[in-house]
């Protein structure tokens, strides 16, 4: 298929190219030339990005460990370089138009307005919270006691244990009473769109036409108690593009919406397109934040990512490694290979620090469509939005399955105390996590940071003794094995 000409697009290079390679260098420079003004320069000069990337997008996060105003300007440096650098591109009198994507919005007039097509449910909706693990539904004092365990194995934070429980606690905050869910992704493995219905809310979901996520949908709504909100064209077909039909998604959602929306952004896509998305959705929860016609946002961040972490997470890491006998393996390894394997998670020391997953196999595109999203996590924190923005668990998603090397890491984790989730399992944690932060709100912080690591579930990532980059490796060949 032929790249689209119109739509959320990358800006031309030089050479009149729409080039994905340039654009994460960009954006990372202008935003560490905000608190570093050598930084740009430095960044620039990085030969092989893909490479290279990793310790630019680790650096933003640490400039900001202690200093609020470097947290907040850092990604608002980011988003402003992002959307002025990506364009919207529309044909008008048989020509052309570029405009930046931090004005799409506002200058370009929708050709139309999508219909509606609204699935009504017929279930009862629920009213307890359950959580699939392993085959069998959790609920009560089953999904408290997998709740303690999780917590003392590392798999989740308390914070995380203490949310979910709150919410079972009051389970009429399931349906989301006064809202409604404009799901991005409705597709996605990881998206909520699924328990929200059981339980009763208002969907708006968007996908693709071609998505297969209609006939899923339509075919379970039995077992929905909610409403499920579908955009279509003028012949009834489901589906919106999120790329090119950005002026009339916005138009839809604000003629669809049943109550003020949540904007939840759970769409993937490989390689550029991730980026395009990013950009295009941002664009889309600044326009309808713009008017009221959306009052919240949600975003999962992956835990394969650069995050800080308190003390106390450091401390139990410390203390992991610390257990190790003088003649484990992974101690003579680590020795042996002067720590290229099996590196400390963090420096000793003291205080919050920052734990980097990030690893070379995602590549700069996929970290930098995923740092957008919590770059306007943080600027709507700082304006007084409601956000709902949880690290979700490692889960074995198609998306992650058809890469083989990630496949054979995942497969091998549980050698390094890492539990990778099934999709089932996270799309409920995490459904739950967003009907927690939506009715109780985020923490007041001191910085910025805290907003992330409340509620996080990294699957033991974060209080794991050694560095992922360094172990992972080793879980690839385990997996490999195992497959």
């Amino acid at each position: 298929m032929a790249p689209s000409t119109t739509g959320v697009l990358f800006p031309t290079d030089s050479a009149g190219n729409r080039s994905t390679g340039r654009l994460a260098k960009e954006v990372v420079a202008d935003a560490l030339a905000t608190v570093d003004p050598s930084a740009a320069e430095r960044v620039h000069s990085i030969k092989d990005w893909r490479k290279g990337y990793i310790e630019p997008f680790t650096e933003l996060v640490r400039v900001g460990v202690s200093d609020p105003a470097a947290w907040d300007g850092v990604a608002r440096a980011a988003l402003d370089s992002l959307q002025s650098r990506m364009v919207g591109v529309q044909e008008a009198d048989g020509q052309l138009v570029e405009t930046p994507m931090k004005d799409y919005l506002a200058v370009v007039t929708p050709t139309s307005t999508p219909g509606t097509e609204t699935i009504q449910g017929t279930a009862t909706p629920v009213r307890e919270l359950s959580i699939p693990f392993r085959g069998e539904e959790l609920t009560g004092d089953l999904l408290r006691a997998r709740l303690d365990r999780w917590v003392a194995a590392g798999v989740i934070e308390p914070s995380c244990a203490d949310a979910l429980k709150l919410v079972q606690d009051n389970p009429d905050w399931l349906s989301l009473p006064g809202r409604a869910m404009l799901v991005l992704g409705l597709g996605s493995e990881m998206g909520p769109a699924r328990r929200l219905l059981r339980w009763g809310a208002d969907v708006l979901g968007v996908d693709l036409p071609s998505s297969p996520a209609w006939d899923r949908f339509r075919a379970e709504a039995s077992t929905f108690a909610g409403r499920l909100h579908i955009p279509t064209d003028a012949d009834g077909r489901p589906g919106i593009d999120l790329l090119t039909q950005l002026p009339e998604l916005a138009a839809w959602a604000r003629a669809a919406a049943p109550a003020p929306l949540t904007v939840g952004s759970y769409f993937y896509a490989d390689g550029g397109t991730h980026v395009q998305l990013s950009s295009a959705a941002d664009a889309l929860v600044v326009d309808l934040l713009g008017d009221n016609t959306a009052t919240a946002l949600a975003y999962l961040a992956t835990p394969m990512d650069t995050f800080v972490v308190p003390a106390e997470v450091r401390d139990a890491a410390a203390a992991a490694l610390a257990s190790r006998k003088i003649t484990d393996i992974k101690r003579v390894v680590g020795a042996l290979t002067r720590h290229k394997l099996f590196c400390r998670n963090y420096p000793a020391g003291q205080g919050p620090a920052v734990h980097d997953a990030l690893v070379p196999q995602q590549g700069p595109n996929y970290t930098l469509a995923k740092r957008v999203q919590r770059w306007r996590a943080t600027t709507a924190f700082a304006d007084g939005h409601t956000v709902s923005v949880n690290v979700a668990p490692a889960t074995d998603t198609y998306s992650v399955t058809k890469n083989k090397i990630l496949a054979s890491t995942y497969k091998g984790a549980y050698a390094f105390g890492i539990e990778i989730f099934e999709p089932d399992t996270s799309s409920a944690l995490l459904a739950a996590l967003l009907v927690h932060d939506l009715h109780v709100g985020r923490p007041q912080v001191d910085v910025q940071w805290q907003h992330e690591s409340s509620g996080a579930a990294s699957g033991g990532l974060w209080r794991q003794p050694y560095l992922p980059r360094t172990a992972l490796p080793v879980a690839a060949l385990i997996g490999t094995v195992k497959r």
